[in-house]
């Protein structure tokens, strides 16, 4: 926690130096909280699914939509930006509601670890990054904390959590999938007709969205990801954006040795299928032996076959982050993964090298800036302490899923055992007297 303090303080001293907020924050140091204008604007104006482009679900737009003063929205997203307070106010209430639920929920789960790990959750980079992007990644993140931090009690609030998180992010629809692996097949359909009824009526009010263009989009999306590939080396969930370097054709063997570039290629096309592999291993273990697998864990490798595949965005890391601070210490691989998400959290970067100066508007200091273009070493840490903390995880699980092997018999079929979808997982608080057992077991 101190570690991630000391960052923060890091950050403020060099934001105070140069005028902007360096790697791994964005580089185009005039777009603060664009992520949330943009999308305004899109909802004011619409189109935003035929001109825009964007793969956000119709509920997105609904939301920005209505939070604002319309009035602001008449000419330019970066105009509205200086007009909208409301909008300001919106993106600091949704970065302090993601302190708070994770706060609860921490405290709740384990009071001898919270105050630590909540602080380095507020302070850390992936809610940092949120919050200077105004990314809606914040309100998908609240529901979530509820849904897996045990503090949804009821069905109704399971599914009104799930439903709002799918039509957030579309990568949230995977977890849910975690439901069906516990046969929890009445909560699972619960979820499932609430995630198509909330979808279905905010496409009503937006007016398009259809899933049609939604998969046109994605398929846009990821070919011009493949471009903005300082964009995705900058904060990525995962090394594959690295093969765009060699396959692109850019000079990287005219700084680097080519040996060395070769035997980083073979360790990424390596390191791309084992990694996720063993994630969907777990998952598919954790079907026959439903019993072995707590429900966060399971969200843990739905999650993270997710990222290691595709880099969703650093923000979406404050995800992995507060999932994996819900596990307890009872082991070396549970305190590597945890020890990994902290230094995850570490706020700001270090420059490996500097590739060109670029002058800019700072929108957070009112000047011109010359903001630098860096290769930063979290670029290259960061994902292997995601992968470290998937594998110590999944060795974790490995493991209690062979003891659960050696004294009962695997679960083929649909229905579960008696007794199975009542027992809590093996890292869950016990329930305090007079109080219901958390809804997801």
């Amino acid at each position: 926690m101190i570690l991630v303090l000391l960052g923060l303080l890091r950050v403020y001293m060099l934001y105070n130096s140069n005028g902007y907020l360096g790697p791994p924050f964005v580089f185009d140091v005039g777009d603060t909280f664009m992520d949330w204008f943009h999308t305004a604007y899109w909802a004011h104006h619409g189109a935003a699914y035929s001109f825009w482009r964007t793969i956000y679900l119709p509920l997105s737009f609904v939301i920005t939509g209505t939070i604002g003063n319309s009035a602001c929205y008449e000419s330019a997203q970066y105009d509205a930006r200086d007009c909208d307070w409301i909008g300001y106010v919106a993106i600091v209430a949704m970065y302090v509601g993601c302190v708070v639920v994770s706060a609860v929920a921490l405290w709740r789960h384990d009071r001898t670890t919270a105050i630590y790990r909540s602080v380095a959750i507020a302070a850390g980079q992936p809610l940092l990054f949120a919050l200077e992007r105004g990314n809606l990644v914040m309100l998908t993140y609240i529901p979530f904390v509820l849904l897996y931090g045990g503090l949804m009690r009821t069905n109704r609030g399971v599914a009104f959590a799930a439903a709002f998180m799918a039509n957030m992010k579309i990568y949230m629809i995977l977890p849910l999938l975690a439901i069906g692996i516990k046969r929890q097949w009445r909560l699972l359909e619960l979820c499932g007709i609430a995630t198509i009824a909330l979808y279905l009526i905010t496409l009503f009010i937006v007016g398009e969205g259809t899933p049609i263009e939604i998969y046109a989009n994605l398929q846009n999306w990821f070919s011009v990801r493949i471009g903005a590939i300082w964009d995705e080396l900058l904060y990525t969930t995962t090394y594959r954006p690295f093969l765009v370097l060699d396959e692109g054709q850019y000079p990287v063997r005219d700084y680097i040795d080519e040996r060395y570039v070769a035997i980083g290629k073979a360790f990424i096309q390596a390191y791309y299928p084992l990694t996720r592999g063993i994630a969907l291993l777990c998952l598919g273990l954790a079907w026959l032996y439903p019993r072995a697998v707590s429900m966060n864990r399971l969200v843990f490798f739905f999650l993270m076959q997710s990222f290691i595949g595709q880099n969703p965005g650093g923000y979406s890391i404050s995800l992995i982050v507060f999932i994996v601070f819900m596990e307890r210490k009872s082991n070396f691989a549970v305190i590597t993964a945890i020890i990994c998400c902290y230094l995850i959290n570490f706020p700001g970067d270090f420059t490996l090298a500097k590739i060109y100066d670029f002058e800019r508007e700072s929108w957070l200091s009112g000047r011109t800036v010359l903001s630098e273009y860096t290769l930063p070493v979290g670029s290259l840490i960061r994902p292997g302490l995601i992968a470290i903390s998937l594998w110590v995880l999944a060795i974790d699980t490995l493991i209690d899923v062979h003891r659960v092997a050696r004294r009962e018999r695997p679960c083929f079929g649909l229905r579960g055992r008696p007794g199975m979808l009542e027992s809590a997982p093996a890292d869950a608080p016990a329930p305090r007297p007079g109080t219901a057992a958390p809804t997801l077991a």
